[in-house]
């Protein structure tokens, strides 16, 4: 940890909400973001005043006196013969001249039940040490008090309660209310420019670089962390090593911690929005990133650091060339009089002006374009060979396959590069451009639908408008120009027998 962190952690602690002359708060901050660290290094330089207690590992605890025992353990209080830990609580308090604080760790973590059966003695003794805190303001009015501290990863107090909604333990729900309701709430400081930048110095970053990684990721220092191990693994702050942070490190996070948590809130849940779709939201009406617990950019707090940004507002165009490709191609086999300098010339130019316009209206880099079909040449003949984006073909093997079969490998493609990065990035989205089902329901099947909004060239297929609800999921007729007729494999048969022959139209 660098020097500079104590400054602005001890400022806080100074200022922080305080009833009389003791904390009784609710310490808000991202996972990894560093609070426990600092509480922890504060009980070592004031051992008398500050008590850091980690309730985890007495979450399974058999009774309250085991609770109760760990507690004052830690505390260095000797129980007294009426076995009643609250008047021990008081009569060590009635010792001392100035009271202490108890820093309670992991408490969320440990009682919230996730997966687990908890029983209810940890819930018990932190319904009375809390309801004991809040009391002092009149029992003990003058004389020492215990302050009390509960660090907590959630990005807000009230979504504890929002989360003991769907465990329904009543004394959990008992407890959430308490907390949420009877005790202030702070932030726990994120780094400032300097102090993230002499931190990156300190892992070994060069100084040269310390300062446009800083900016990159705000002052969070886990991000920082793991941005300065990228430097190190890639040989500096280059494209693969923000790559690795962007794409590898952060999504993990973010959808371990995060989006669990937004994903209990009413307004989440009544609207059955994806926790991610509500995130962007509410970071594009002006909420602050602090609020869900993500570093800010150092020029702008009402923005998320640059790598958070990018990464939640990541979209890829997958755009499926040989559905749009094969009705052109067909329709000019059998009228070949419609596009007199050949379907390529007539098609290209829509093509460029429609996946500018999908661009625009979904911000989407050039670089985050895929452009899929069975070959390269194909691909070049529907979108034009100076079209952005990255081609994305069949091997060899395939082609012939797809040419003696008309299979439908191409779609197989794409779903499997949609898989792929959704996985690496679980919150990265998709537009698919194209008319075909098949892609969409096998996406359904692998369970990365929901983070795809399908952009049809004409009428969606009926299959579709079940599984992509809302107005944003599913777009239809967004090709400027209308379907050609469909040709029969009679029709077509005949066309290229004619030709054969040397019979021209």
């Amino acid at each position: 940890m660098s020097n500079a962190w104590a400054g602005s952690r001890a400022k806080w602690w100074a200022s922080a909400n305080r009833r009389g002359e003791y904390v009784h708060t609710v310490v808000i901050g991202a996972r990894k973001v560093g609070k426990t660290t600092w509480f922890r290094r504060l009980a070592e330089e004031r051992p008398t005043e500050v008590t850091l207690w980690n309730v985890r590992r007495v979450a399974r605890a058999g009774s309250v006196d085991e609770v109760w025992a760990d507690l004052f353990h830690e505390m260095g209080i000797v129980p007294g013969p009426e076995g009643d830990p609250l008047e021990d609580l008081e009569d060590h308090l009635d010792t001392l001249d100035r009271g202490p604080a108890i820093v309670i760790d992991d408490w969320d973590a440990a009682v919230d039940g996730r997966g687990v059966t908890v029983p209810d003695a940890c819930y018990e003794v932190l319904d009375q040490l809390i309801r004991f805190c809040l009391g002092q303001a009149t029992t003990r009015s003058g004389l020492a008090c215990l302050g009390l501290v509960l660090l907590t990863s959630l990005p807000d107090a009230a979504d504890l309660e929002y989360f003991t909604r769907t465990v329904q333990r009543p004394t959990f729900e008992r407890l959430s209310k308490l907390v949420t309701r009877s005790l202030t709430q702070d932030r726990f400081p994120m780094l400032d420019r300097a102090e993230s930048t002499a931190l990156l110095i300190q892992l070994g970053v060069p100084a040269t670089e310390a300062d446009a990684v800083a900016r990159a990721c705000g002052g969070w220092p886990w991000l920082l962390e793991k941005a300065a191990a990228a430097v190190r693994d890639h040989g500096g702050w280059t494209p693969e090593a923000v790559e690795e942070v962007q794409e590898r490190q952060l999504p993990g996070l973010l959808d371990a911690g995060l989006l669990p948590c937004l994903a209990a809130r009413p307004e989440v849940r009544v609207r059955q929005a994806q926790p991610i779709d509500y995130l962007r939201q509410e970071l594009a009406r002006g909420r602050a990133p602090e609020a869900f617990g993500l570093p800010s950019s150092f020029d702008d707090p009402q923005r998320p650091a640059p790598l958070v940004h990018r990464l939640l507002n990541r979209v890829f165009l997958v755009v499926d060339t040989e559905n749009l490709r094969m009705p052109f191609q067909r329709h000019a086999e059998v009228r070949p009089e419609r596009y007199p300098d050949g379907w390529e010339a007539f098609l290209q130019p829509h093509v460029q002006a429609w996946l500018r316009g999908l661009r625009e209206k979904h911000d989407v880099s050039e670089r985050d374009v895929w452009l899929v079909g069975r070959s390269r040449h194909r691909i070049d003949a529907t979108v034009g060979a100076q079209t952005s984006g990255e081609r994305l073909c069949l091997p060899e093997e395939l082609r012939e396959k797809a040419r003696r079969t008309g299979d439908g490998s191409d779609d197989a493609l794409m779903t499997a590069q949609v898989a792929r990065r959704a996985e690496r990035n679980p919150l990265a989205r998709f537009v698919l451009a194209s008319g075909d089902a098949d892609a969409p329901l096998i996406l359904e099947l692998v369970g990365v639908l929901d983070q795809v909004t399908v952009c049809t060239p004409w009428q969606a297929s009926g299959k579709l408008r079940p599984r992509l609800p809302g107005a944003e999921r599913l777009l239809e007729h967004t090709f400027p120009v209308p379907r050609p007729p469909e040709v029969s494999s009679a029709e077509l048969a005949a066309a290229r027998r004619a030709r054969a022959r040397g019979d021209r139209r």
